[in-house]
């Protein structure tokens, strides 16, 4: 078993939670399954991670990092939805995203991990199981976007 880690530099301010958020769900482009993530047009989307980040099919993806506790501060939010596309590429991937008693990842994780998807949590720390029908055209089934 072999471990791969890469730093991702992240940009967006946490405070920009609402204007990315609304733009992920009007953008077709930020719509499942989509194309290649590093041509994406989708503001959210992380385009200049290693070739290896796009090409292999993970497992496990661990989102924990920046600090994105004041609204100053990079947030989550493109990390967040990248780790989502990320893990529909496979069937079935696990990610864990880490400070889930703030807004930026909350709100992040039920738009684009979904709750439905939640199969433990503990503290500050979710567990998601995405299962991926490639035929789907949203993150979240309708029963979930609905309690949004």
């Amino acid at each position: 078993m072999s471990m791969q880690v890469y730093k991702v530099v992240h940009s967006a301010a946490a405070r920009n939670i609402y204007k990315l958020r609304k733009h992920a769900r009007e953008d077709p482009n930020c719509a499942p399954p989509g194309g290649p993530l590093q041509s994406s047009s989708c503001q959210l989307a992380l385009r200049q991670l290693p070739k290896e980040v796009y090409d292999l099919k993970w497992d496990i993806v661990v989102v924990d990092r920046p600090s994105g506790d004041k609204p100053e501060l990079p947030g989550r939010m493109a990390v967040i939805y990248t780790a989502s596309l990320i893990a529909r590429a496979r069937k079935e991937t696990e990610v864990l995203v880490h400070d889930v008693n703030r807004m930026v990842e909350k709100w992040f994780s039920w738009e684009f991990l979904c709750a439905e998807n939640i199969i433990s949590s503990k503290d500050n720390l979710w567990h998601f199981r995405i299962r991926w029908n490639s035929s789907s055209k949203s993150f979240c089934s309708n029963a979930t976007i609905q309690i949004l």
